[in-house]
């Protein structure tokens, strides 16, 4: 495979890349516990945070940074599947 083809796989790669990124912005992930619920870009962009009680501060403080580090990993898993999934698709880049 000469150098050409290479930087060709290269640029598709990061066409994929793109792509998935794109898509990701358009996936919504959620975390909710009875004090709050928070939704995630596959991007792991906060959307929205919806406050359902609030008669605790400290509880409540507790929940949302729980949701939000849920909905955080929940994210981190799909961009890394997404990613995955555009990789096989390169010859040569993987194992």
């Amino acid at each position: 495979m000469g150098f050409f083809d290479q930087m060709k796989q290269l640029k598709e790669l990061q066409e994929k890349m793109e792509e998935t990124k794109k898509r990701l912005d358009s996936i919504e992930v959620s975390s909710e516990n009875d004090y709050v619920k928070v939704s995630v870009s596959g991007n792991r962009k906060i959307k929205n945070i919806e406050i359902l009680k609030q008669d605790d501060k400290l509880v409540l403080e507790g929940k949302l940074q729980a949701a939000v580090n849920d909905a955080m990993e929940q994210a981190d898993k799909l961009m890394q599947s997404e990613m995955m999934g555009a990789m096989p698709k390169i010859p040569g880049l993987t194992g």
